[in-house]
């Protein structure tokens, strides 16, 4: 009886492997390149797009998997994606009844190009009806993604803003795709890795972006995220709601040892501030149709540093003679408080550092440095903006209108031991054209004996004075 068994097992046995022999020797026999053609227009059909594959396509084993070289997909004629191999990792059996179930997915040195329209519709959206013909369970199959030294171009035409990534990498698992009428970016979720050799945006070069990537029915955040920026670590983390029509995005970020002289160049102006400093940003922005993306702005900027040095001008020197010689604007100290992300548009009415070229150069040490603000609706109100030198302390006080681009009521003040101002000078309007107003001044440019008469007026009354500036910059001893 047990020989019997064992007999019939071992022909079992031997019926299976001879089948598991047949398929593979089938499947060595399969030409897929013949397919070619069909593949291309399965694909076009299950995605809607204009799917080319120009280079060869073969199989390999353990795992099954099947490969395609130089393959590029379009819409209405415009590229979207090219990929120099594409690998796909697939179930041995659905293949030999003609079908494809795809398990993983990756895409070595893809050049992607993403476009957002003014209406909020991307490049990769159409109308076409896709159909599921020879592709089933493909969706529900995949569950990894994975892409290798990949290049990204992102524009956004409702904001004007171009985004590129430089050979990122990103694997993912846990995928699934709902069936969400909202399109594939709203239908997609996954948890996986992110990394990025670079990130560049205008004048912004982020370099070693990383951090854990997750997304839910359209909203995608990194989490926590770490960088390499302004020649600082930075350290944060980033979330893009794209779930409704108005898409949001949220970003908190610290920024610790940054270069000034770096963050500076982000600017495009010449150096001014030099040493090292820190940066803590919260920021959330949601696109409406139809207004500006500033209008939308919130949340807080700040920036600080200490034993800072002023590149080109002796502040020490001109401060102390200020009460003499008043060769400068005085709200051209305003553009040491500015400086930064925020300020880039708040700095077009005139050359930021112009109290060199009428001070004649020279240089001198900031013993402390803080430029902090809160905007709300696209409103930057100065929290506590005040530096100090070894002899003198300086602060601002007013709002940055960056919807309308205009100064709001900035004034900027030298003060006295107890916070009040001693000289005073506002600017005000657009960023382009501003209009400085004249110097006031609380004693000195009275005359000397009305000096003399409101200084002996302020020690009968205890030294009182209108305090301008509070903050956390002490005056210097």
């Amino acid at each position: 009886m047990k020989a019997e068994r064992k007999k019939g097992l071992m022909i079992t046995g031997g019926i299976v492997l001879l089948v598991v022999v047949a398929a593979i020797v089938a499947v060595l026999l399969f030409d897929i390149n013949s397919y070619k053609s069909q593949i291309e227009t399965a694909a076009s059909e299950a995605t809607g797009l204009d799917v080319t594959i120009k280079g060869g396509m073969g199989l390999a084993f353990f795992p099954f998997g099947i490969s395609a070289k130089d393959v590029h997909v379009a819409n209405s004629g415009s590229e979207i994606l090219s990929v120099e191999s594409l690998k796909l990792r697939a179930e041995l059996m659905p293949l030999l009844r003609k079908q494809i179930k795809v398990t993983a997915c990756e895409l070595v040195k893809p050049a992607v190009t993403i476009a957002k329209d003014a209406k909020g519709k991307y490049n990769f959206e159409n109308n076409k009806k896709r159909s599921t013909i020879g592709w089933p369970g493909t969706a529900a199959g995949l569950n990894q993604f994975k892409v290798s030294k990949g290049e990204l171009v992102y524009l956004n035409k409702r904001t004007g803003v171009k985004t590129e990534l430089k050979e990122f990498n990103m694997a993912t698992g846990d995928l699934s795709v709902s069936g969400n009428s909202g399109g594939i970016i709203r239908s997609v979720s996954f948890t996986g890795s992110f990394d990025c050799k670079e990130l560049l945006q205008k004048n912004l070069r982020v370099e070693n972006l990383k951090g854990p990537l997750k997304a839910d029915k359209g909203v995608y955040s990194l989490k926590p995220l770490t960088m390499d920026i302004f020649g600082g670590k930075g350290e944060g983390d980033f979330t893009a709601d794209d779930s409704s029509a108005d898409p949001a995005y949220k970003l908190n970020l610290k920024v610790s040892k940054l270069d000034f002289e770096k963050l500076e160049e982000f600017i495009g102006t010449k150096k001014v501030i030099g040493g090292k400093g820190d940066l803590s940003a919260s920021l959330t922005v949601k696109e409406q149709e139809g207004r500006k993306l500033m209008s939308s702005l919130d949340g807080t900027f700040s920036l600080r540093g200490d034993n800072l040095v002023s590149h080109t001008v002796d502040l020490d020197k001109v401060l102390s003679a200020y009460k003499t010689s008043q060769q400068f604007h005085l709200v051209d100290l305003a553009a040491y408080f500015i400086v930064g992300p925020l300020g880039s548009a708040a700095l077009t009415g005139y050359r930021y550092g112009n109290l060199y070229y009428e001070t004649q150069g020279g240089h001198s040490a900031i013993t402390q440095f803080i430029s902090h603000w809160t905007i709300k609706n696209g409103e930057a109100d100065a929290t506590d903006c005040a530096l100090a030198t070894q002899h003198n302390r300086v602060a601002l006080k007013g709002k940055l209108d960056l919807v309308k681009e205009r100064y709001d009521k900035v004034t900027v003040a030298i003060l006295d031991d107890k916070g009040c101002a001693v000289y005073t000078q506002t600017i005000s309007g657009p960023f382009n054209s501003p209009q400085r107003g004249a110097v006031s001044s609380i004693e000195s440019l009275a005359g000397p004996l009305l000096d003399l008469y409101r200084k002996a007026k302020r020690a009968v009354q205890g030294d009182k004075c209108e305090v301008f500036y509070n903050g956390s910059v002490q005056q210097p001893r």
